[in-house]
């Protein structure tokens, strides 16, 4: 009997079951997150993106289970083992771990000692010793002698293997030897006598409870041993899990009483512990990464969400020692106006003269007077060089913009990057990026690897599927939240667009390269692979500031046009001008009497109202740069007690990452924060926010810079 697997998520994740069973009709119709979160909300009784997502993973998950236990059952038949008790067991169970424990017993093996006796066998002779009351069971043993079994001590061994394995495949005692580490279970880990990495030296000698282990512990612990600077045990009361066993598996009358022990104690040694302890910690590592990933989206989606810089030219600025600082000047729409190298400008004073005069020149010529500087190597010596050009005459005005580089190099290396930028070397096109993530972060940052973007811990420890799959989802949340320019986007940036592919998005770019800008949505039905499927879903996202139609650079879904001109000429409002103030003072009730009207969802309608009072806007804020202190370059610059401003790069389950404009970001730790116990530290900043912190410990050996927001009053 197949699960409900509606009934399960609305129960699970506290969602109503009526939109609940709309969202997967939906999404099993073809529809997108996007478009179902924005454009079907009266279905689905408002579902956000967020639930969405967490709708499609768990619905993905309980159909795998649900596959898995159709493979069980075939396995199960084809060995007539129909035992009622346990097949319902399978069926109810709501875990894969859980049905993988049930069907232990009956999964095929490979040649173990147990295996090898009952081969030999030796089975009658396990079920003697257990149910023998005489002590006679080495004359019983001679009557089983077999090849590899001469002898009556190796028919008994063979016997006990059996049993030895048989008391394993116990599903109850797998379950509560699971319970009872998760309650009462130590992780222990020492640091390896070859490490020489200090990384670990807070895991040298470390013991902690399961139950209060945080995900961050296990990531770490899991890279350590991965590095092998780290070993790792589970600590569990052995002796009350032995005596449990004992107690279940053998007979108090039973004559063999130290046999009993020996074979308990070796089930338990030899085969349920090992397996129990990779069991729980990849659990533990499960949990830690479905947090890590969690707390990556956050993070993810507010760096996305990063305001955009409108309306000015910018001078891209990578620094760099060795190889020289790489300059690009890009307009207000992110066309490159001209490009240069700064080769060694710190040397000495000729040549850090040579290069303001440089840069003097270029500024006036480009008209750059705002700087995207990445905070990479060399990032505050280059931003002193700035500050000194900042004194020359007409430069007062010159804004330097500290921006996180973070995978700049690795979009400068794709064939992305090949394309848009055939003329110019790898290291240039990292000087346009960071230009460009000043004047539109979106639309830049989605040409990057999403675990490239420099925000979560542990990424490359976490399942890079999952990660991939998860952070995927955010970019084409946050890229639909914003909606798209169609005829000013990148291939890149249309292909996360609701219902636009790789494919399609490459086509819509050569189409506009071939017959230039599409002029309307309707127009859009012309690009080639774009068929009324991908158009119903893509369609409200895109914006046309060159149509003819007012509603092409709204939200609004073309489905939606009749009433939206409805609502206008109800109100008399004018397309392109006029006061719009009227619906915006519209009450609940007359928006539900005006909803019944025209035959359309209140909450639809809602979003309807908006785009007409609000056509166009940008839902992402104004943008706000952190005050750096020009004296500080370097973290041997920095002093206890110094109170410092700067920007949260990245906030994970254990406090913020801190950029005060240096290569190394300091660390808030969440005991740091705020006076008082902090749960989660996303509730109290993201990443893109200015912060004020003071300087708590610095530590050169190991180039860490601890840092407190306590007692320190926030702007």
């Amino acid at each position: 009997m197949p699960i409900d697997k509606s009934e399960i998520i609305a129960r699970e994740l506290h969602l109503d079951i009526r939109g609940v069973n709309a969202a997967i009709t939906l999404l099993k119709e073809g529809n997108t997150v996007p478009f179902i979160a924005r454009y079907r909300k009266e279905v689905t009784g408002s579902l956000t993106d967020e639930d969405l997502r967490h709708l499609e993973e768990r619905l993905s998950y309980l159909e795998n289970l649900e596959d898995r236990k159709k493979t069980v059952f075939k396995s199960l038949a084809e060995q007539k083992i129909d035992d009622p008790v346990l097949l319902s067991k399978i069926e109810e169970s709501l875990l894969l771990s859980e049905v993988e424990d049930l069907y232990r017993p009956y999964k095929p093996k490979k040649l173990t000692r147990a295996v090898k006796a009952r081969k030999a066998g030796l089975e009658p002779l396990s079920k003697f010793f257990l149910e023998d009351r005489t002590g006679t069971l080495e004359s019983e043993a001679k009557k089983y002698l077999a090849e590899g079994y001469e002898t009556p001590e190796k028919a008994i061994q063979g016997a006990l293997d059996i049993i030895a394995e048989d008391i394993s495949d116990n599903a109850n005692y797998r379950t509560f030897i699971k319970s009872l580490a998760y309650k009462r279970g130590i992780v222990k880990t020492l640091k390896t006598k070859d490490a020489d990495s200090d990384v670990f030296d807070n895991y040298a000698d470390y013991s902690r409870p399961i139950s209060s282990l945080k995900g961050y512990n296990v990531l770490a612990i899991n890279r350590g041993v991965k590095k092998k600077c780290l070993s790792r045990s589970l600590l569990l009361p052995d002796e009350e899990i032995l005596s449990h066993i004992l107690t279940f598996s053998f007979h108090t009358r039973s004559p063999y009483t130290e046999l009993n022990r020996k074979t308990a104690q070796d089930s338990y040694d030899r085969l349920i512990k090992p397996s129990i302890e990779n069991e729980v910690f990849a659990d533990l590592m499960e949990k830690a990464s479905a947090q890590a990933i969690e707390e990556f989206k956050v993070s993810l989606r507010a760096t996305l969400l990063y305001p955009p810089l409108r309306g000015k030219r910018v001078m891209g600025f990578d620094p760099g020692f060795a190889h020289g600082c790489k300059l690009a000047f890009i307009d207000e729409n992110g066309k490159v106006l001209g490009t240069h190298v700064l080769n060694n400008p710190f040397m000495n004073d000729r040549s850090r003269k040579a290069a303001l005069d440089v840069l003097f020149g270029l500024v006036q010529k480009h008209k750059t007077y705002v700087v995207a500087l990445g905070n990479g190597h060399a990032s505050r010596e280059s931003e002193s060089l700035l500050s000194e050009l900042r004194k020359m005459p007409g430069m007062e005005e010159l804004e330097v913009v500290i921006v996180s580089e973070s995978g700049a190099s690795i979009y400068s290396a794709t064939e992305l990057a090949q394309k848009e930028f055939p003329q110019y070397e790898p290291n240039i096109r990292s000087a346009i990026s960071i230009a460009r993530r000043l004047e539109d972060p979106l639309a830049e940052l989605v040409k990057i690897p999403p675990m490239s973007i420099g925000v979560g811990q542990y990424q490359y420890d976490i399942d890079e599927k999952k990660l991939s799959e998860a952070l995927t989802g955010v970019v084409e949340d946050v890229v639909n939240y914003v909606g798209v320019n169609l005829n000013s986007a990148s291939s890149a940036l249309l292909s996360y667009v609701s219902g636009i592919k790789a494919k399609i998005a490459n086509a819509i770019v050569s189409y506009r390269e071939k017959n230039g800008p599409i002029l309307s949505r309707e127009a859009l039905k012309d690009v080639p692979y774009l068929g009324p499927k991908s158009f119903e879903n893509c369609a409200g996202f895109l914006r046309i500031p060159e149509s003819k139609e007012f509603l092409d650079d709204t939200a609004v879904h073309p489905e939606s046009y009749p009433i939206a001109r409805a609502i206008m000429k109800r109100f008399g409002i004018a397309e392109k001008e006029g006061d719009r103030s009227v619906l915006s003072r519209l009450g609940e009730e007359e928006i539900e009497s005006l909803a019944g009207e025209l035959k359309v969802g209140k909450e639809t309608l809602k979003d309807i109202l908006l785009e007409i009072v609000k056509p166009s806007r940008d839902p992402r804020k104004a943008l706000k740069t952190a005050k750096l202190r020009e004296d500080i370059k370097d973290i041997k610059d920095l002093k206890p007690g110094e109170i410092l401003e700067g920007t949260i790069r990245n906030v994970t389950g254990f406090g913020f990452f801190i950029d005060l404009g240096i290569e190394i970001n300091g660390l808030v730790h969440v005991t740091e924060i705020r006076n008082g116990h902090v749960e989660d530290p996303h509730l109290y900043g993201k990443p893109g926010d200015i912060v004020k912190v003071k300087v708590k410990e610095v530590d050169l050996k190991r180039k860490r810079i601890s840092l407190t927001m306590k007692g320190i009053k926030q702007d």
